[in-house]
C-alpha cells in the first residue's frame, strides 16, 4: 500500500486542482477545435504527473512525508499555471488570463 500511494496522490490531485485552476480563476482557453483542447488538457495530466514525482525526489531531502509529499504538492500547485501554459500550447492551445469585469 505505501508504494501506491506516491502514484495515486498526483493522479488524484491533478484533477482538483486542475477543475480549480481552470474554472475558478479567470483564464480562458482559447484556440483549438475539442480535441485539441483535450489533447493539452492530457498532456498537462501527464506533465504535472512528472513534475509532482520531480519535486518528490528533490524534497525527499526535507523528510518521507513533508518533503516527498507536502512541500512536492505545494510547489506542483504552485506551478499549474505554467504547467498548463505548457502543456496547452504543445498543442496549438493559449490558456490566458481573462480581464475581470467590474
Amino acid at each position: 500500500m505505501q508504494e501506491l500511494l506516491p502514484t495515486l496522490l498526483p493522479l488524484s490531485l491533478f484533477w482538483i486542482i486542475e477543475a480549480t485552476f481552470l474554472g475558478g480563476w479567470p483564464v480562458d482557453v482559447h484556440g483549438g477545435k475539442g480535441f485539441q483542447q483535450v489533447l493539452g488538457l492530457l498532456i498537462t495530466f501527464v506533465l504535472w504527473v512528472v513534475t509532482w514525482h520531480g519535486a518528490s525526489r528533490a524534497l525527499a531531502g526535507l523528510g518521507p512525508v513533508l518533503g516527498s509529499i507536502v512541500v512536492a504538492t505545494f510547489a506542483t500547485a504552485f506551478l499549474t499555471p505554467v504547467i498548463n501554459w505548457v502543456g496547452f500550447k504543445i498543442v496549438g492551445v493559449s490558456v490566458r488570463r481573462v480581464a475581470e469585469a467590474h
